[in-house]
């Protein structure tokens, strides 16, 4: 069993050497495609694959980013996998707290397709004033250190089993990728590092308010409850800047450094029903049952906020 990994970056030089670093413990491959990045992120990038041959550039461009581009970079290199291996989505400031070797190697060959358990840390009150006390030597700190203070509010696909029918291209994942394993993998997710890297993060996210809207509106910058949970009307529109991303300590749970992480079902989306997951398993198999499913996951998009 292989693993391989497509990440896409832009802008995220304080953090993707970390990440990339992390991945290679258990990718075979990475692919990487920068869309744009005008921070050093590129520069970054071409020393860590001349370092390190399983770290791939497949692009660099100043194309509009879209889900769909993983699928794209797959059909390019899907030629390197073979029948149960398997595709990561790997984001640039995100670390696997669960070893993907050893738990993708426990999924039975019934299941393709395996979802995130998301720990999404937050850069605090608390992390503010450690921040404005000495801001170089704060952010001299490897990011996993510096900020300790999450929530486990989201989570989404991250792995999709390899076979040789599998089609990814212009899809945001696979129609065919099987069933949904009923296990999570946990990961540390770090959206928000710094005030000057969560203006910039903003910046960039709201050129696109219909891909990233959780990041567009202040209102929806505020408060812990996931955005997957609000079904109300949009609240009138005002941009949101870093100070709305700051939280509060009090509010978060705390990772010790100890390996535990409080796990919260309550606030992730839901996983698949096992029953409808064989029906649409079942639907995909035919054309008209995949338009279907994308009718489904659209309508489910739209309501939920996640695919």
């Amino acid at each position: 069993m292989k693993i391989f990994s497509i990440c896409c970056v832009r802008d995220e030089n304080d953090i993707v050497g970390e990440t990339l670093k992390a991945a290679l413990d258990w990718s075979d491959r990475i692919f990487v495609f920068d869309n744009g990045s005008v921070d050093g992120t590129w520069e970054t990038l071409q020393d860590l694959a001349n370092c390190h041959p399983r770290i791939e550039l497949v692009g660099h461009d100043d194309r509009t980013f879209t889900d769909e581009l993983r699928g794209e970079i797959f059909e390019t290199r899907r030629h390197v996998a073979s029948p149960g291996d398997w595709w990561c989505r790997l984001d640039s400031d995100e670390f696997f707290i669960d070893d993907p070797v050893q738990f993708l190697g426990n999924v039975p060959q019934s299941y393709g397709f395996v979802l995130s358990a998301t720990m999404n840390f937050y850069f605090t009150d608390v992390d503010l004033k450690n921040y404005e006390e000495n801001p170089a030597e704060w952010l001299a700190r490897p990011v996993q250190e510096r900020l300790r203070y999450y929530q486990n509010n989201w989570s989404e696909p991250r792995f999709v089993r390899h076979r040789a029918d599998l089609r990814w291209g212009g899809l945001i994942w696979p129609h065919n990728r099987g069933r949904t394993f009923p296990s999570r993998i946990r990961l540390k997710h770090f959206p928000y590092r710094s005030p000057a890297q969560i203006s910039k993060r903003l910046a960039i996210r709201q050129q696109q308010p219909g891909l990233f809207k959780h990041e567009a509106n202040r209102a929806l910058a505020k408060g812990l409850q996931s955005e997957w949970m609000d079904k109300g009307p949009m609240p009138l529109h005002e941009l949101a800047s870093w100070r709305d991303r700051v939280r509060e300590a009090a509010e978060c749970d705390v990772d010790r450094g100890d390996g535990n992480f409080l796990v919260r079902d309550d606030l992730m989306p839901p996983l698949p029903s096992p029953a409808l997951d064989l029906v649409k398993v079942g639907l995909r198999r035919t054309q008209a049952g995949r338009a279907i499913v994308s009718s489904l996951l659209r309508w489910r998009q739209s309501q939920f906020g996640w695919r």
